[in-house]
């Protein structure tokens, strides 16, 4: 899938050191819930598991900003071509509001909030999950 500024491929495992390179910033771990990787072979793992979810993808830019909302774009695009798609959920950290701001602009509506706190020790946060219905 690609659109002017952006294409997506699948995950492969050329992709682990980027993955680990991600999964070892504090940056992405907070504003995406990414993943943390210690090590090369965790992160090839990583990167085995995406490769084997469908429709699991890592998006490219050609050039500029604005490459999310183009990147979900292409995907909703994709994914309502099929006719046994009816709605699309969507989840970020409740404290992240620029992809809040964005589903919400793309036409996603929040359904409910997960407060993964009340399961310590394990988790720290709390999730937001839009939906988008086909028929809206």
């Amino acid at each position: 899938m690609e659109s002017e500024r952006i294409y997506l491929r699948p995950v492969g495992p050329e992709d682990a050191e980027l993955l680990l390179s991600w999964g070892q910033d504090p940056y992405y771990q907070e504003t995406a819930g990414f993943a943390h990787y210690r090590n090369l072979p965790e992160a090839e793992e990583g990167a085995l598991a995406y490769q084997q979810r469908p429709d699991s993808y890592m998006i490219c830019l050609k050039k500029g900003q604005g490459y999310m909302t183009e990147s979900i774009n292409c995907l909703l695009g994709e994914a309502f071509k099929d006719p046994e798609i009816k709605e699309i959920w969507a989840g970020c950290r409740a404290n992240n509001l620029r992809p809040q701001h964005l589903l919400q602009k793309l036409g996603f509506r929040q359904i409910y909030e997960v407060d993964y706190r009340q399961i310590p020790p394990f988790l720290d946060f709390s999730v937001k999950y839009y939906l988008l219905k086909r028929s809206e």
